[in-house]
């Protein structure tokens, strides 16, 4: 009875905190202390300990569906903003995928001969779209606006490659002059663009669309507008098949 008490007092508090509303302990609960309810909880959560494992694996999968909706239902609105963001593949491609990719970020790297293989499939289906999300900082943003101003002379993917395959946090001016110039970039022009108000804007509007979409994290894929968090090669590789099955149908 005295666990039920206790346990009933949480789940309450629970129920105010998810609703929005205020949370404030009661000083007693069904004429048990408030030392005395704290006291029976933690004994029974150290007795259960799975409880806890239980209560996080709820709270990431409502973490999960609700990035899911927010990134879905940005889908449209990113579609039509990328018309100024670097793709690659062959322009009217039947699957779309938009990638959010920071320079800096390991899993990233590690992505990139997966995706750049998709690209590459000799059925030429795909067309990948890159957002410039530079979320982790002016080093990851430097390294965005030198991968833009690729694109200006129609050498992303070199320099978007050969960006991923330097450290990451190395990405100092003259880190990135040393790549531009290894992709064979007119490296008077590049440093022109480098400073183009219009460039650094797109990059600084994928970071903003990064948070619109209401993700949590690099590399974020939405292919034909199908999310998918992080990079998990075998559920990308079943969204992409099961695009390619629904397209056939």
């Amino acid at each position: 009875m005295r666990l039920t008490t206790a346990l009933s007092a949480l789940l309450a508090l629970g129920a105010a905190a998810c609703s929005g509303g205020e949370v404030r302990a009661p000083d007693s609960v069904g004429g048990l202390e408030k030392a005395q309810v704290e006291a029976i909880v933690k004994e029974y959560l150290l007795r259960e300990p799975e409880i806890l494992f239980e209560m996080q694996t709820a709270f990431q999968r409502n973490q999960i569906a609700t990035q899911t909706l927010a990134a879905e239902g940005a889908w449209e609105k990113l579609l039509a903003s990328s018309k100024d963001d670097p793709y690659i593949g062959r322009k009217d491609a039947p699957i779309t995928i938009i990638e959010f990719s920071d320079y800096d970020c390991g899993v990233c790297k590690a992505a990139v001969p997966w995706v750049m293989a998709q690209v590459d499939d000799r059925r030429s289906d795909i067309k990948l779209i890159v957002k410039e999300s530079a979320v982790r900082g002016e080093d990851s943003r430097r390294a965005a606006i030198a991968a833009m101003a690729a694109h200006s002379q129609g050498k992303y993917r070199e320099m978007h490659v050969a960006l991923m395959k330097a450290p990451a946090n190395a990405y100092t001016p003259a880190n990135l002059e040393a790549i531009a110039q290894s992709v064979g970039l007119d490296m008077a022009r590049w440093k022109k663009d480098m400073a183009d108000a219009n460039l650094i804007k797109r990059v600084d509007r994928s970071v903003e669309e990064f948070g619109m979409a209401g993700l949590q994290g690099t590399p974020s894929f939405l292919i034909n507008g199908r999310f998918v968090g992080g990079f998990g090669q075998e559920e990308l590789e079943s969204l992409i098949e099961a695009t390619r099955q629904q397209i056939r149908s």
